[in-house]
């Protein structure tokens, strides 16, 4: 074989292999599949005047939810059952790295992070409770255990109590109780609008 072939045949070799180490490292791996999320949701209505009350904890697979990023909020939105709780965190209040707790705007504290509703579907119809809006005083919070930024997982927990509501599953109007509605949310996928 001459010098000028053995060349030839060297360079065509080296080119091959160059190209081929290249393509390897160009070659991302697919991306993990998310996570199945994992949801808990609860109700409890208690009345104050006789100490009584009734409630409802769903399995996570009767469980709808999602998690919506729009320019002003942080909407988290879950439905079971009659039970539709809907928490905003304000992104302006929001802490770098978005873990942390948020308490609830209520009319006492109407500068506090989260705005909460909650929608109950009872006889055909459906009571709408605007607790941030018109309710004196809530207690409770969003808490944000984690946040994989990347892959736009949220998971954490949120307690509600709403005092001196009327009662979601009574006709009479006069009917006072505490609403406490809980959740727990695992690797929700955060979509943004």
């Amino acid at each position: 074989m001459s010098i000028f072939t053995r060349s030839l045949f060297t360079a065509a070799l080296a080119a091959t292999t160059l190209l081929t180490a290249c393509s390897d490292k160009n070659t991302d791996a697919p991306a993990p599949a998310d996570p199945t999320p994992i949801y808990r949701l609860t109700h409890f209505f208690h009345d104050p005047t006789t100490n009584t009350g009734s409630g409802t904890i769903y399995p996570s697979k009767d469980i709808k939810a999602e998690a919506r990023l729009f320019p002003v909020v942080l909407a988290l939105d879950f439905s079971a059952g009659p039970d539709a709780p809907h928490l905003e965190i304000y992104r302006s209040q929001l802490k770098p790295g978005w873990v942390g707790t948020y308490a609830l705007r209520c009319r006492t504290r109407a500068t506090d992070p989260v705005f909460v509703s909650y929608s109950y579907q009872n006889n055909g119809g459906s009571r709408i409770y605007r607790f941030s809006d018109l309710t004196q005083t809530l207690t409770g919070d969003v808490t944000i255990t984690a946040y994989d930024e990347k892959r736009q997982l949220l998971s954490g927990h949120f307690e509600v109590t709403a005092p001196d509501q009327r009662d979601p599953v009574s006709d009479a109007p006069e009917q006072k109780t505490t609403i406490l509605l809980t959740g727990d949310f695992s690797d929700m996928k955060v979509q943004v609008q």
